[in-house]
């Protein structure tokens, strides 16, 4: 690239445009940081300018339907919530070129049958930790005993597969209420918090249609909905990405390999890995794949770095601050 020259920080990549005298910061928390970090390494200058203007990106990911203006988000002309639009900003930001399922969760948070309903859940929505499936429904989280029954009663059973479902006129719809009727899921941290040292905490899945309230106490942290559906239990309690889940256990269970992979080869080399190394060992295994098996199977955060001579990533692990 003898136009495009660059330099890569630790959470950012520096770019100096040689054709406009024009100097770029993109920090890692931009919607098209990973897009061109990979831009960079197969050399592709073109695609590069392409990719510094994020509204341009925005618009070419969702066929021209997404338009942004300033501070405003638009869906075929009408303004998004700023939830809606984070929602769809996760994504981009993992690098996701697919953003099919996050049109699915417009459309089931559009379905939901209650204007009222719809304004409560971007107070909820809005809590980090909380990514979209494929199919448009949203990942929560629940508190429950050791016995995974629900700590209020007692009497609803939380195991994985588990469907708990009741008529959508029997959950209080009154923000002002809150511990009343219905069935609740909570942020990361208010779900946490209630499993306590002797619960456990559940991953559930939930349809946006099915949001009935969210009361308006402890941050917005938890919500009722009419039915929602235990998928996994959170063995590690750590708050997952935002973005796309995918929760098909085979999908699990390459995590589970790739982190042993990845511990064994760290541990046991220069305490490093390159990624060429990962993807010849998991052709199909994404940097964000990597980066949320080291969080979930270990204590340790990504750290990631670019070497200039080999032109490749050098992957490791960070400890979490103390």
């Amino acid at each position: 690239m003898n136009n495009i020259h660059y330099a890569f920080g630790p959470e950012s990549v520096f770019i100096y445009d040689v054709t406009h005298n024009k100097p770029i910061v993109i920090t890692n928390d931009r919607i098209n940081y990973n897009a061109i970090i990979d831009a960079i390494k197969v050399g592709d200058e073109e695609l590069v300018r392409s990719l510094l203007d994020e509204n341009q990106v925005v618009n070419n990911v969702t066929n021209g339907r997404v338009t942004v203006h300033g501070d405003t988000v638009s869906l075929d002309g009408n303004k998004l919530h700023s939830a809606e639009a984070q929602k769809l900003i996760d994504l981009l930001s993992e690098g996701a070129t697919d953003v099919d399922r996050w049109f699915r969760f417009i459309e089931r948070l559009h379905a939901n049958p209650s204007y009222n309903c719809r304004q409560q859940a971007y107070n909820f929505i809005a809590h980090s930790g909380m990514p979209m499936t494929k199919d448009g429904k949203l990942i929560g989280y629940k508190g429950v005993r050791d016995d995974y029954k629900d700590k209020y009663s007692g009497k609803f059973s939380n195991h994985v597969g588990a469907v708990l479902e009741m008529q959508r006129s029997g959950v209080d719809d009154n923000p002002d209420n809150g511990c009343s009727s219905g069935f609740h899921v909570g942020s990361h941290d208010y779900a946490n918090s209630w499993a306590g040292d002797d619960g456990k905490l559940m991953v559930v899945e939930y349809c946006p249609s099915d949001i009935v309230s969210v009361p308006n106490e402890c941050d917005y942290g938890k919500l009722r909905v009419c039915r929602y559906t235990v998928i996994a239990e959170h063995e590690s309690r750590t708050k997952l990405n935002d973005g796309a889940f995918e929760h098909n256990s085979k999908w699990r269970a390459d995590l589970y390999n790739l982190f042993n992979w990845l511990d064994t080869r760290i541990h046991g080399h220069d305490g490093f890995v390159t990624y060429t190394d990962v993807k010849q060992a998991f052709p199909k295994i994404s940097m964000h794949d990597i980066k949320k098996a080291i969080e979930d199977y270990s204590e340790y955060n990504l750290d990631c770095k670019f070497d200039h001579h080999s032109n490749d990533y050098e992957i490791s692990f960070q400890s979490l601050p103390v």
